[in-house]
């Protein structure tokens, strides 16, 4: 459960922006029907399928909107300063077990972290989407 609320939705989630954020990689409307596979497919039949401006500019504002952190997302690794309320916060009603198992989760996350960051430090290009450094502890609506 805690991998799915806190992995998985980052990774689905944060994301969003870059794939919606250009209107022909993943259009929200079509103003006709895609081509059919007999179709002749042209550079003008491809445009005139994608949406409006107006439209393609709405689809990547709400996909920034909704692929951006909240300005007070709490994150599993933080350092000391900015997560001043600690993991479990001050109004996390946990009981001992939960919370062993909170600090159980962080630790081995601490630890992918440094596997991840090592990891990176030889590719060209980082992967950092499911950097547990970059998992929220709970998704903010």
């Amino acid at each position: 459960m805690i991998v799915n609320l806190s992995a998985f939705h980052p990774s689905v989630n944060f994301q969003n922006v870059t794939f919606y954020g250009f209107s022909p990689n993943s259009p929200s409307c079509m103003k006709s029907p895609p081509p059919k596979p007999d179709d002749e497919i042209t550079m003008e039949t491809i445009l005139h399928c994608l949406p409006v401006k107006e439209i393609s500019y709405i689809t990547m504002a709400l996909s920034y909107t909704l692929g951006s952190y909240s300005p007070i997302e709490r994150f599993f690794i933080d350092s000391t300063s900015d997560n001043k309320l600690g993991i479990l916060g001050e109004n996390m009603a946990v009981a001992p077990e939960q919370e062993d198992c909170i600090h159980l989760l962080t630790e081995e996350m601490r630890a992918l972290t440094r596997k991840i960051d090592a990891r990176n430090k030889e590719l060209y290009i980082k992967y950092d989407i499911l950097n547990p450094r970059n998992t929220p502890i709970t998704p903010q609506i």
